[in-house]
């Protein structure tokens, strides 16, 4: 599966995508918005998207959400912040929070946990019967 890492900190980044390629993941690494978003329109197979959720971003990570969706209708998103309550209210079925700290496992199980759902998304789409017009 591919996976699509948008992280401002070098440190973190270079952190987590040695993680992900380690666990047997294919890892794509954005800098920022301008950048996930760019590849989110290069790379339609990207099946999760992590991205961390700080007050720095121009767009809230809701539209920055909502945009990539138009580029990966069956992705999901793991949204990693320090703030307990942060998204709960609002957040999707298609996104998981990942609180702060967290460790490899903890990131690892996020992202199994987001696979799972968009496979579970996916077979029930073939599933449904196709509607033809008369």
């Amino acid at each position: 599966m591919h996976v699509l890492v948008v992280e401002d900190d070098l440190d973190t980044r270079d952190l987590l995508h040695h993680a992900l390629l380690k666990a047997g993941y294919e890892v794509s690494l954005a800098r920022g918005v301008s950048d996930a978003l760019r590849l989110s329109r290069l790379h339609p197979d990207i099946g999760v998207v992590i991205m961390d959720m700080h007050r720095g971003h121009r767009l809230s990570i809701l539209e920055m959400t909502h945009e990539m969706r138009q580029y990966l209708p069956h992705g999901h998103y793991v949204l990693a912040s320090g703030e307990w309550d942060a998204l709960e209210p609002s957040c999707q079925r298609d996104m998981t929070v990942l609180r702060k700290p967290y460790g490899m496992n903890d990131l690892l199980h996020a992202v199994r946990r987001c696979d799972t759902r968009r496979e579970n998304l996916l077979v029930t789409l073939l599933a449904e019967p196709m509607l033809l017009p008369a």
